[in-house]
C-alpha cells in the first residue's frame, strides 16, 4: 500500500493532547488510536509470521482424512455402477437383508432363474411383468380365481371372473378388472412355452393340457376405490370412483445386484443434491432401494461435504481470539488505510466527513476527500484504489466480510488540471516578461510527446491494444492516464494474463528508462485502466457481489467486495458458485445463532437433525464458526446430526411411500419429489434477496448518516 509506512501510527502523537471543551469530553471520549495502533501492529506482526503446514492443525487432519475418504466413496460408486466388480452378485443385499440394517424378510436370489413381478401400477390396474426369460416362443396367462364356497352345489359350474391370455412373445401383460365384482380372489399367473404349438393372439386353445414353465399365485381384492387422493381429502379437487385392484399377500423383494446398487447411487447423489436428503430418499424408497444403501450414501455424503468444506470453511473465516478484531479496531485500520492512500494519491482524506459502519455481515464506508493541485486520479479510480487498499489489509486481517464503499470529493474542480488555471487566477500584477513562461510550456509540451511516443512504442510491443492516453506534466511530476485492452478478447486467461498494475509498473519503468535525462527529478505517474476488467479486477477482491433490491419505486443497488483469501482454500470457496452458497448459508446461520448460543452443542445436533430446519451439515458448520465453537465440538455435532438425518430419512422412506399408497396418492409422488427440489431453489433464492434487503439496509442507513453528518460539517 503506497504511502502506508509513513502514516501508520503517525497520525496521533502520544505526547499530543487535542485541545476539546468539557462537553466535548463527555459526549464523545477521546479514543487513544495509538494503543489500537499498536495492537494492530502485533495482530499483524503475529498473522504474517510463520506459516502452518496446509495439513496441520485439527482441520487439516479432517481435510486429509475427507479426502481420503472422497476417494474411497467415488471408487466404490464408479466400480460398482459400471459393473467392474461384482456387478451380477447379490452377495452384500442378501447378506444383510433380514438383519438389523435391513428389518423384514430375507430377499429372495433370483438371478438367471426366471421370475415374475407382480405389482399395481398409479392406475390400480394389475401388472406381470417376465424376467430372466426372453421374449421368444413364449406366452403369459392370467385369471382370477374365486374362493371356494363351502354350500355350492357339487355340479355346479364356477366361471373365473377374468381370464387374459397375453400376446404372443411379449413379456409383459396387464390386467383390466372393470367388470369383475367386488370381492377377494386367487390371482394365477401361469407362463407357456409355445415351441411347436400352432397358435396365434386370437386362438390359443392348443395350449389346453399343455404345462406351464413358469407359475406363481398372488392374493388380490378387487374393490371401488376412490380416486383424486389426498387432494380430494383436501378439497383441492373433486374425488371420484373407479374399480381397481390392490395385493393383500407381500411377496419378499428380490436381491439388488451391485452393479443396480451404484446406477441408484448416482441418482440418489444427484436428487440430494439437487433437493436435498428428503427428495434423494423419497426417490429411492418409491423404486425399492434397500435403506441400507440409501443411508450408506446419503451419509458417506455427509461426511465428505463435512470433511472436506467444514475445514476449508475455518481456514477462511476462523480467527484465532487473540485475532479477532474488534468494531473499534476495524474502524481504525479502515480509517489510517484511508488516510495512507490518500496520501499516496495525494488526496486531503476528511475523516469528520466520514462514515465508517461495522455491521455483523457488511462494512459499510463512506469517504470524503478533497482534491489537491497535484491530484491526478478520477474519482473512480480513487474508490477503486481505497477499496484495493482496504481489502489488502482485511486479508492480512483475516476479514471476510462484505465491503462496500462510496466515495465523495467536496472539490470536484481541484487537481492537476486546474494546476494552470489557478495559477493564473493568483496573479496580482502585470507580467512584462514571458520568456520563461513559454520556455516551461516548450519543455512541457516536448516531455508529453515525448512520453507519448514511449507508450505507443511499449504498447506495440505487447499483446496489448492501446486505445487513449492524456498525459500532463509540471515541475514535480508527469501523469499519465491510458486505456487499454487485451488483444485478445475471446480466451480470458490469455486475455488476463497482464494485470493493470504490471501495465502501470512496466510502463513508469520504461519512461523512466527512456527518458530520466529528460525528467530529471521528476515522479512518473501512471494510472491504466483496461477497458474489459470489471471492478472487481481493478481492486483485488476476492468475490464481488452485486446488491440490489426494490425499494417502492425506485430500485437500490451497489457493489460489495470480500477480500482476497490466497491459496487452495480462496480458490475453492471464492469462486462465484460456491462463494453464493456460503454467503447465504452465513447469513442463515446469523439468523439462527441465538439459538445455538443458547442450546450449544445438542441444539447444533438437532437443528442438522430435524427434516426442514436446516440445510445439512454445512448449515451446521457455518452456524459453529458464527457462534464461534471449538472446531472438533462442531464437527462431532454436524456429524452425528447428519448421520441420524441420513439413517431417520432412510428407514422410514418406505413408510411414507406405504402411507401415500394407503391414500392412493402414490400417482402423486413425482409431483411432490419436483416441488420439493423447486421448493428448495426458492429457499436459497429467497434466503439470498433477504440477504440482499438486509445488507442494503445497512448501506442505506449509512449513506444517510454520512450525508447528514457532511451537512452538518459544512455548515460548520
Amino acid at each position: 500500500m503506497s504511502g502506508e509506512d509513513d502514516v501508520v501510527g503517525g497520525d496521533i502523537d502520544a505526547s499530543e493532547h487535542p485541545q476539546i471543551s468539557s462537553d466535548e469530553e463527555q459526549n464523545e471520549p477521546l479514543l487513544d488510536f495509538s494503543e489500537i495502533d499498536e495492537e494492530l501492529d502485533r495482530i499483524r506482526e503475529r498473522r504474517e509470521g510463520v506459516k502452518r503446514p496446509f495439513f496441520s492443525g485439527p482441520e487439516g487432519k479432517t481435510l486429509a482424512f475427507g479426502l481420503v475418504t472422497a476417494v474411497i466413496f467415488g471408487a466404490i460408486i464408479i466400480l460398482s455402477s459400471t459393473g467392474v466388480v461384482m456387478a451380477d452378485s447379490i452377495a452384500i443385499d442378501q447378506s444383510l437383508s433380514g438383519s438389523l440394517l435391513d428389518p423384514g424378510e430375507e430377499c429372495e436370489d433370483r438371478t438367471g432363474v426366471a421370475w415374475l413381478n407382480i405389482w399395481v401400477d398409479e392406475d390400480h390396474d394389475m401388472r406381470v411383468r417376465l424376467y430372466n426369460m426372453g421374449p421368444e416362443n413364449i406366452v403369459i396367462h392370467a385369471r382370477l380365481v374365486e374362493p371356494v364356497v363351502e354350500n355350492a352345489a357339487k355340479d355346479a359350474v364356477q366361471e373365473d371372473p377374468l381370464v387374459l391370455n397375453g400376446s404372443l412373445n411379449q413379456t409383459e401383460i396387464k390386467l383390466d378388472t372393470d367388470n369383475v365384482l367386488d370381492s377377494e380372489y386367487t390371482l394365477v399367473i401361469k407362463v407357456y412355452n409355445t415351441t411347436g404349438l400352432n397358435l396365434t393372439n386370437e386362438n390359443q386353445s392348443a395350449l389346453i393340457g399343455e404345462k406351464s414353465v413358469l407359475e406363481a399365485q398372488r392374493q388380490v381384492r378387487v374393490k371401488d376405490i376412490e380416486t383424486g387422493g389426498f387432494l380430494s381429502l383436501i378439497g383441492i379437487s373433486e374425488g371420484s370412483v373407479s374399480k381397481g385392484i390392490e395385493l393383500i399377500d407381500e411377496e419378499a423383494r428380490a436381491c439388488w445386484t451391485v452393479q443396480a446398487l451404484g446406477t441408484w447411487s448416482i441418482a440418489l447423489m444427484g436428487a440430494e443434491w439437487a433437493g436435498g436428503r428428503e427428495t434423494a430418499m423419497l426417490a429411492g424408497g418409491s423404486a425399492g432401494v434397500p435403506p441400507w444403501w440409501m443411508a450408506f450414501v446419503s451419509l458417506f455424503m455427509s461426511v465428505v461435504f463435512l470433511f472436506i468444506q467444514y475445514p476449508l470453511m475455518y481456514r477462511l473465516y476462523h480467527r484465532d481470539d487473540d485475532d479477532l478484531l474488534s468494531d473499534e479496531q476495524t474502524s481504525r485500520l479502515i480509517e489510517r488505510t484511508l488516510q495512507s492512500t490518500c496520501d499516496g494519491l495525494h488526496l486531503r482524506y476528511n475523516p469528520e466527513s466520514t462514515e465508517i459502519e461495522v455491521k455483523p455481515l457488511i462494512i459499510s464506508i463512506h469517504v470524503s476527500y478533497e482534491n489537491t493541485d497535484r491530484s491526478f486520479s478520477d474519482r473512480e479510480s480513487v474508490r477503486a484504489r481505497l477499496l484495493k487498499d482496504i481489502l489488502s489489509e482485511f486479508a492480512v486481517f483475516g476479514e471476510m466480510r462484505s465491503t462496500e464503499l462510496d466515495v465523495q470529493t467536496l472539490q470536484d474542480r481541484r487537481g492537476v488540471h486546474q494546476s494552470i488555471r489557478e495559477g493564473l487566477e493568483s496573479i496580482e500584477g502585470p507580467v512584462e516578461d514571458y520568456t520563461s513562461f513559454f520556455t516551461d510550456l516548450n519543455n512541457f509540451a516536448r516531455i508529453d510527446d515525448s512520453i507519448r511516443e514511449v507508450v505507443r512504442g511499449w504498447f506495440a510491443d505487447q499483446p496489448l491494444h492501446h486505445i487513449k492516453d492524456n498525459v500532463t506534466s509540471d515541475d514535480f511530476a508527469v501523469y499519465l492516464r491510458v486505456n487499454y485492452r487485451p488483444g485478445n478478447q475471446i480466451l480470458s486467461f490469455f486475455r488476463n494474463s497482464f494485470s493493470y498494475e504490471d501495465v502501470q509498473r512496466e510502463l513508469r519503468e520504461t519512461i523512466r528508462d527512456k527518458l530520466g535525462g529528460m525528467l530529471g527529478d521528476r515522479r512518473v505517474i501512471v494510472s491504466a485502466v483496461s477497458d474489459v476488467d470489471t471492478r472487481a479486477d481493478r481492486v483485488a477482491a476476492g468475490r464481488a457481489e452485486k446488491l440490489s433490491v426494490k425499494e417502492g419505486d425506485e430500485t437500490v443497488a451497489t457493489e460489495a467486495f470480500v477480500a482476497k483469501q490466497e491459496g487452495i482454500t480462496g480458490t475453492l470457496l471464492q469462486n462465484e458458485f460456491v462463494a453464493d452458497i456460503l454467503s447465504s448459508v452465513e447469513f442463515i446461520a446469523h439468523q439462527n445463532r441465538n439459538r445455538i448460543d443458547r442450546y450449544g452443542f445438542f441444539g447444533l445436533i438437532v437443528f442438522v437433525w430435524i427434516p426442514f430446519m436446516a440445510s445439512g451439515v454445512l448449515v451446521g458448520a457455518m452456524l459453529g464458526l458464527v457462534g464461534r465453537m471449538r472446531f472438533q465440538t462442531v464437527l462431532s455435532a454436524c456429524l452425528i446430526g447428519g448421520t441420524a438425518a441420513s439413517v431417520t430419512w432412510a428407514y422410514t422412506a418406505r413408510g411414507i411411500i406405504e402411507v401415500m399408497e394407503r391414500y392412493h396418492a402414490e400417482a402423486l409422488l413425482p409431483v411432490i419429489i419436483g416441488l420439493v427440489v423447486v421448493m428448495a431453489m426458492l429457499h436459497v433464492r429467497a434466503n439470498k434477496q433477504h440477504r440482499q434487503r438486509e445488507l442494503l439496509k445497512t448501506r442505506i442507513a449509512s449513506a444517510k448518516s454520512a450525508q447528514e453528518q457532511m451537512q452538518s460539517s459544512s455548515e460548520d
